[in-house]
């Protein structure tokens, strides 16, 4: 692998870690000096429409600075943000639109930043090394996920908030230091020219995923994915250990903990099946979103405790291996001076689809049995399997049209016996 890949991995897996201790910590920083349920759910709400409105504007900010420069000024910015708020934060009790002002500026720059961290994974690595870098980058975000949930939980309890927080600001030094490392080694990486800023900049990325097929239905996957992905919740997968298993809070971290074993062993399969991904993508993608669409339709008919824990081990490898399988494929069919326009206006529509999809099905929960919300779930992801289908299908005609033309080609430039003789 590229040597550059190694600092950026270190800052992906970093930044998974310090988002996971910043959720936490302002949550119940909020909660604590609230009590109000309301002004909590406010914070990833606030988080949500920054990050959806600087999705918006990156493809302005990458026309207008070089991407090196952008790669270190983000970061810089954060860092500083961060360690403002870690000074400030047991006086801003009395002060809580401050605090809430300086999310919606840090969910801004996390919003420009991870598009643009995105976009390095295609070009720091190629070819077949592409699906064992995916599946190492989602095993070691997986795994810092799980263990910064627990560990930020024990902390805040032990050490209090404000505590808590330094170590989140610690962390975003750390990464600023690897993304300068990470700098040096891509200088060559910028975008290849930068024009004046016009409305063709903003759209670029959305016509990309409209007008591209591959494109087109890999996002129309993401989006159904997207969707199903808040029937994993807390409060959902709370709701259903209680009605659907008659069980309880014990069963629901069970619940939780099993999904976060099986999405850990699913990394593992995906890395030491990479080649085998590699060479069968969409048929990794079909598999995948059919056997996800079968396992979740059967959990939500399921009345058996033991059985709901060996479904959430199990979809762990098969979500993995799809998710690996569909990013690769993703990433392949764009231009690298397209990068960052297409991740913007692709993480906006998947943000805004899983905000939505947590207030239908948290309605769905509160009108109608809890179960209904996994088998919705189960036949909305059998719609992720019929586009990968299509995929198939277009891909297969995308090749014969190639074989074709050159053909074709071939035939023109072959010269005729007679011309032949002539000479």
């Amino acid at each position: 692998m590229n040597i550059a890949f190694y600092p950026y991995w270190a800052a992906k897996t970093l930044l998974s870690l310090i988002n996971v201790i910043y959720i936490m910590v302002i949550t119940t920083f909020i909660y604590s000096q609230t009590g109000s349920v309301l002004y909590a759910a406010m914070f990833p709400f606030i988080r949500i429409i920054a990050r959806i409105t600087a999705g918006f504007t990156l493809p302005l900010l990458v026309k207008r600075f070089s991407f090196s420069r952008l790669l270190i000024s983000i970061p810089v910015a954060k860092a500083f943000l961060m360690t403002g708020i870690a000074i400030s934060l047991n006086h801003l009790t009395s002060q809580l639109p401050l605090l809430l002002i300086g999310v919606v500026i840090l969910s801004f720059l996390e919003g420009w930043e991870s598009p643009l961290l995105n976009t390095l994974t295609p070009r720091l690595v190629q070819g077949e090394d592409l699906v064992k870098t995916n599946s190492l980058l989602s095993f070691s975000n997986q795994t810092v996920t799980i263990v910064g949930y627990a560990m930020t939980g024990f902390a805040v309890m032990n050490w209090g908030a404000s505590q808590t927080f330094w170590a989140a600001t610690s962390l975003s030094w750390a990464v600023l230091i690897f993304l300068i490392a990470l700098g040096s080694l891509t200088r060559d990486i910028e975008q290849p020219e930068k024009s004046i800023v016009t409305q063709n900049v903003l759209r670029k990325g959305w016509s990309m995923l409209w007008k591209n097929p591959t494109l087109r239905l890999i996002t129309l996957m993401d989006i159904t994915q997207g969707l199903v992905s808040s029937i994993w919740i807390g409060a959902i997968t709370l709701a259903f250990a209680k009605e659907a298993l008659a069980r309880g809070e014990g069963w629901w971290g069970l619940i939780n903990s099993s999904y976060a074993a099986g999405t850990m062993l699913g990394g593992i399969l995906a890395l030491a099946l990479a080649k085998r991904i590699q060479k069968h993508l969409i048929a990794s993608m079909t598999m995948g979103s059919l056997l996800l669409s079968l396992m979740t339709i059967v959990y939500g008919l399921n009345s058996l405790p033991w059985l709901a824990l060996a479904l959430c081990i199990l979809i762990g490898p098969v979500y993995q291996i799809r998710d690996v399988a569909q990013q690769t494929a993703f990433q392949r069919r764009v231009p690298a001076e397209s990068l960052s326009q297409v991740y913007a206006a692709h993480g906006v529509l998947i943000s805004t689809v899983m905000s939505v999809s947590i207030v239908i099905f948290g309605l769905v929960v509160d009108q109608l049995d809890v179960r209904w919300v996994y088998l919705i779930g189960g036949a909305v992801l059998i719609v992720s399997a019929i586009c990968s289908i299509s995929l198939s299908r277009a891909h297969r005609n995308e090749h014969i049209a190639k074989h074709t033309k050159n053909t074709r080609v071939k035939g023109w430039a072959k010269p005729s016996p007679s011309s032949s003789n002539r000479t």
